[in-house]
């Protein structure tokens, strides 16, 4: 979540080189801190990050070729009118349905939901890393048993969130949301978020009508006279100062997912999916661990982000028990080209199935649902109809 990649300590007054880089607010993160939380002088917000070492930092050889890259984020609602006019508002744009209520028998094999009756909004935005919009899938059912997980926090097990790049003050996101009623600022563990924050603000989080977690960061404004920026990098071998966290323009840029186990599911999405993941220096030991790892946009050369998110808080806990139709459960999707030997690969690193049978034919093409071998976050692979 928030920064990554490579610094980690207690605040000190000194500002991580990474974040002098990307402008983001550093001072304000310290200010607030210490008049809000803190005794004079004293600053307990620690930011965490992961390590590594940058010998390690080329990229994979041994990544698999019939993973073709993240396609879609997907999220179960509880009322598709009003999450579509939440996501509408956010620049987001419906490309198919909302239809009616129906059985579909390919989606309850998928997600193992027999009988049950759902809708689905497919919606799309842009992309800050390529010129092709990213697609995020909303979906209501009804006739089965359902859990509200609306309440989860940013930091819970099983938790997720996705991230979008703004261009401009992300306050005029915020009094835009405020206006038409739909604006919720959760708790984030470890950083400032407090509704209203003079100057030029660089971040805030926001909530959808289902908890989701909704992370805008503002690219910086250069100012007359600065020196013209420097390369940043989408890849393992970035370093705190040279990540390219932001991308090319406004738009989506990473999907996250709270892990148990920083070292067993960062093996698992980068043996079963391919992500390009800076080796791990021993166990974390900060209260907040990101790791971020590079995968393709599918059909583009770009590289978007997916955040495994570890919190120390979370230590010795289990996952809630989060079932696909559940509200606030959410997953990501991988295209893939071929599925025999992706799901293969996922289930020798111990994927829990999902779908019923394994792989099942879906929506013309064919398709399995599985659970990652750490926490049991939800991965679609799918192969489109050839």
């Amino acid at each position: 979540m928030y920064w990554a990649n490579r610094w980690d300590g207690r605040l000190s007054g000194a500002e991580p080189p990474h974040l002098r880089a990307e402008g983001l607010h550093f001072r304000d993160i310290m200010e607030y801190t210490k008049t809000e939380h803190t005794k004079p002088g004293v600053f307990t917000f620690t930011l965490v990050l992961t390590l590594a070492m940058p010998s390690l930092f080329a990229q994979p050889s041994d990544r698999p070729s019939d993973v073709l890259g993240l396609a879609l984020v997907g999220h179960q609602v509880s009322d598709l009118e009003r999450s579509i006019k939440f996501f509408e508002a956010i620049d987001f744009k419906v490309v198919e349905g909302p239809g009616g209520w129906t059985v579909d028998k390919e989606l309850n094999k998928l997600g193992n939901t027999p009988g049950a009756e759902s809708r689905t909004a497919t919606m799309r935005v842009q992309s800050s890393v390529s010129d092709v919009p990213f697609t995020l899938v909303l979906r209501q059912y009804r006739g089965i048993e359902r859990q509200d997980w609306s309440k989860l926090t940013s930091w819970n097990l099983l938790a997720s969130h996705i991230d979008l790049t703004v261009d401009g003050n992300v306050s005029v996101l915020l009094d835009k949301l405020e206006g038409l009623n739909m604006l919720v600022m959760p708790e984030v563990q470890g950083l400032p978020n407090p509704r209203r924050q003079e100057g030029f603000r660089r971040f805030a989080f926001i909530q959808d009508p289902d908890g989701l977690t909704l992370e805008y960061f503002s690219k910086p404004i250069p100012k007359p006279g600065d020196a013209p920026a420097a390369p940043m990098v989408s890849n393992s071998s970035a370093t705190g100062a040279t990540m390219d966290r932001l991308g090319k323009q406004a738009g989506f840029n990473h999907y996250a997912t709270n892990i148990i186990d920083p070292q067993h599911a960062q093996d698992f999405y980068a043996k079963v999916l391919g992500g390009d993941y800076a080796p791990l220096a021993g166990r974390p030991s900060g209260a907040q661990v990101m790791l971020n790892g590079w995968f393709p946009q599918a059909t583009t050369n770009n590289n978007l982000r997916v955040e495994l998110g570890y919190f120390a808080v979370n230590a010795g806990k289990t996952p809630p028990p989060i079932k696909f139709q559940d509200i606030n459960a959410n997953y990501c999707g991988f295209q893939v080209s071929n599925i025999e030997s992706a799901y293969a690969r996922a289930k020798q690193h111990g994927a829990i199935t999902v779908s019923e049978g394994g792989i099942i034919d879906y929506h013309k093409g064919r398709a399995a649902l599985i659970r990652d071998s750490d926490v049991g976050g939800y991965i679609l692979l799918w192969q489109p109809p050839r």
